[in-house]
């Protein structure tokens, strides 16, 4: 547990970009580079390993995970979950080298609770050997970055109003 005041906020990207569509929460943090965002909100590339990536997780007010998550909805469908809801539900939602809730397990530790993760999902069209993401997500990129920047900007006024 650490004693820095939880102000941060972090968009985390997450996917293997060799498996086409699994790589979209990489591809959106890349394109998130190339966006000026507000203070205080923070971009991370993760890849498959999101818990070493993050680090130290006690000064995160709210962190926004985007990645792959198959569901039974259209290719390119974006959907935002509650990793509180998703932690309490029979669902299978890996974080690619952990499943969600050894991750949450381990946030939890740090001082990071399910309720201030949020997860953008996009389900995938074609998970197999490519460095390309499907027509079906590669045209609902900017939906998925605006979606996980609303997200973020959200906390973010939600933080400065109660300065």
């Amino acid at each position: 547990m650490t004693d820095t005041k939880a102000d941060r906020v972090v968009i985390l990207g997450v996917g293997n970009l060799l498996l086409g569509d699994e790589g979209v929460g990489v591809h959106v943090a890349r394109r998130m580079a190339q966006v000026e965002l507000p203070a205080g909100i923070q971009v991370i590339e993760a890849g498959t390993m999101p818990t070493e990536a993050l680090g130290l997780v006690g000064d995160i007010a709210k962190l926004v995970i985007v990645d792959a998550v198959a569901t039974d909805g259209p290719a390119g469908a974006v959907y935002r979950l509650p990793a509180s809801v998703v932690a309490n539900t029979d669902a299978e939602l890996s974080l690619h080298e952990f499943t969600l809730a050894e991750a949450l397990a381990e946030w939890r530790l740090q001082g990071l609770d399910a309720d201030r993760i949020v997860i953008i999902g996009v389900q995938p069209s074609k998970v197999e050997w490519s460095t390309e993401l499907s027509s079906e997500v590669e045209a609902n990129l900017p939906k998925i970055v605006d979606t996980a920047i609303a997200e973020a900007i959200a906390e973010r006024t939600k933080t400065n109003d109660s300065q």
